[in-house]
């Protein structure tokens, strides 16, 4: 059991309100929302269709720490988070949610996506704002998460020309089946997406300062790699024949 501030963060993101529906993904058990906040957002294009789908898992109670340590905390049933608001998507961007009521029940599943076509490149710096109710309570528990952004980048699809980095090398590019990919000594993880924002793979663990990639079986064209690493965030083009 997580403590109440850390499940409602965890429950949020099921909670979006719009029109289309989505599918979360069912590889995943744990309570969390995926990605999470290291991972980050994938990657965006000026121009290009994006989306971002985001699976969350809600657990059935939490643990509140009423008195103080080393006081055991007191457990609650997870009831329901509503998504009161979103602040800082790209615009041309919006948001959708299952149920489209925005309100999540405890110990269910679900998941969010964002979407749409930006035509202004720049770091979006995404704000949600989301009230949790527990144990029956008509009053909720209020939060706001602020660690979430989409990186929209300008002239994608002009190829890898302009694909320079002072902390890290990846190579062949571009490539048929596999890239290696160095000096991620410093990275948290490396996302890859494709040139509609999907993501494609996820490596959550760096062992090491380098890591191969293996693009076997993948579409050709263009993908994103996106290192999110102690000093921020980087994305490099890499090009599959």
């Amino acid at each position: 059991m997580k403590k109440l501030l850390l499940i409602a963060t965890m429950a949020f993101i099921g909670s979006f309100g719009a029109n289309a529906q989505c599918t979360p993904d069912g590889t995943y058990t744990e309570a969390g929302i995926y990605p999470d906040s290291a991972t980050n957002f994938a990657a965006a294009c000026v121009g290009v269709p994006y989306t971002q789908l985001i699976t969350n898992v809600v657990p059935a109670d939490t643990c509140a720490q009423i008195l103080p340590a080393p006081a055991p905390c007191i457990t609650f049933s997870m009831d329901s988070v509503v998504l009161v608001d979103v602040t800082g998507l790209p615009p041309g961007m919006s948001y959708s949610c299952n149920p489209s009521s925005c309100t999540y029940l405890g110990g269910s599943t679900g998941c969010a996506v964002i979407s749409g076509t930006c035509n202004t490149a720049g770091t979006y710096n995404i704000v949600f704002t989301l009230d949790a109710y527990v144990g029956g309570q008509s009053t909720p528990q209020s939060f706001t998460l602020d660690y979430y952004k989409i990186v929209v980048l300008s002239n994608c699809s002009a190829g890898i020309e302009d694909n320079t980095s002072s902390l890290f090398q990846m190579f062949p590019n571009p490539t048929n089946d596999k890239v290696i990919i160095e000096g991620l000594n410093v990275a948290n993880n490396v996302v890859l997406t494709n040139a509609e924002g999907k993501v494609v793979k996820t490596f959550e663990t760096i062992e090491g300062a380098s890591l191969e990639l293996n693009l076997e079986g993948m579409n050709s064209g263009l993908y994103f790699v996106t290192i999110n690493h102690t000093k921020g965030t980087e994305v490099l083009k890499l090009v599959k024949n």
